[in-house]
């Protein structure tokens, strides 16, 4: 019986050291490379993205370079965009007068934003990453 008990405590230790082992060689490889083993948080957030109201205003014959210049470029496939110069008729109706212009939730925003902004304005959580 005596036997069967340290089989237990010695499989238990063993078990338990490799739990903490593998957090904390996730944890350096975090630290390191800035890659996180961790589930991809970003999915939160534009999840919340996708909920929200918001519309950007661009006035560009280039669309796919005005967009690519943008800091919140992963993330404009989660919300309606209009080009002005293709169609004026939106913007005009919005109160859109100097594109870009963002309306996030009612709310009127002249000129480019960044995450941060796109997370305040919109209520959402971004999760910044290492």
């Amino acid at each position: 019986m005596e036997v069967n008990q340290k089989r237990l405590m010695l499989t238990l230790g063993i078990g338990l050291f490799l739990i903490f082992g593998f957090f904390f060689i996730t944890e350096a490889i975090t630290k390191y490379t800035g890659f996180s083993v961790a589930p991809d948080d970003d999915n939160d957030f534009e999840i919340c993205l996708e909920e929200q109201d918001i519309t950007l205003y661009v006035n560009t014959a280039d669309i796919t370079t005005t967009l690519n210049k943008m800091e919140v470029i992963d993330y404009l496939d989660k919300i309606k965009i209009f080009n002005c110069e293709r169609n004026n008729q939106a913007c005009l109706e919005a109160g859109v007068v100097s594109p870009p212009t963002w309306i996030i939730n009612n709310q009127i925003i002249p000129g480019e934003i960044s995450l941060d902004d796109l997370a305040k304005y919109s209520e959402c959580q971004v999760i910044n990453k290492i």
